[in-house]
């Protein structure tokens, strides 16, 4: 997924203390369409993914609005929080997790649209290029990670190869 753009981020411990959250980001295809030469994507590709893109962005705008607003009517002001007020809220809370759901959907919908549009040659250069930079990016940071996070503990890089001792030992 990380060709389509997902918002977890490169804390050392974002797969301990993910929140939660929509992993349906803001914007999706910037990381496939910025290095769009060195994807080998045709211009048809790059306006497809585009529309993909906004198309995605006007559904997402939808549900967020009514989100916002189920959320605001959830919300309890003043007053004391007993199983009357909890009754109250139920078909809002029902609600709200149900946009919460029409969400992530939209995102994986949208994320298959594009990936329709592209080869799997493509998709792999993106992977290539975008986790390339990701490590540059963190091999850059990796001192101040492991000074901030104490000496008993260091920051590893992850290849296949340590990836299958992991999973060799668990």
């Amino acid at each position: 997924m990380c060709t389509v753009n997902h918002p977890m981020s490169a804390r050392p411990s974002y797969l301990i203390d993910a929140p939660v959250a929509s992993l349906t980001p803001q914007s999706i295809f910037t990381r496939v369409l910025a290095p769009h030469r060195g994807v080998g994507l045709t211009c048809e590709q790059i306006e497809g993914l585009l529309d993909v893109s906004r198309e995605f962005h006007e559904r997402q705008l939808v549900v967020c609005l009514e989100f916002a607003q189920v959320t605001e009517a959830l919300e309890l002001k003043r007053g004391r929080v007993d199983s009357q007020a909890v009754a109250l809220r139920q078909a809002l809370l029902h609600r709200h997790a149900q946009l919460f759901l029409e969400h992530e959907r939209i995102f994986f919908e949208a994320a298959q649209r594009g990936h329709d549009l592209m080869t799997d040659e493509q998709i792999e250069r993106a992977d290539t290029i975008y986790h390339a930079e990701k490590d540059d990016m963190l091999d850059t940071l990796s001192d101040s990670l492991n000074h901030a996070i104490g000496p008993n503990f260091v920051i590893a890089v992850a290849n296949a190869e340590t990836a299958g001792a992991v999973a060799a030992t668990a």
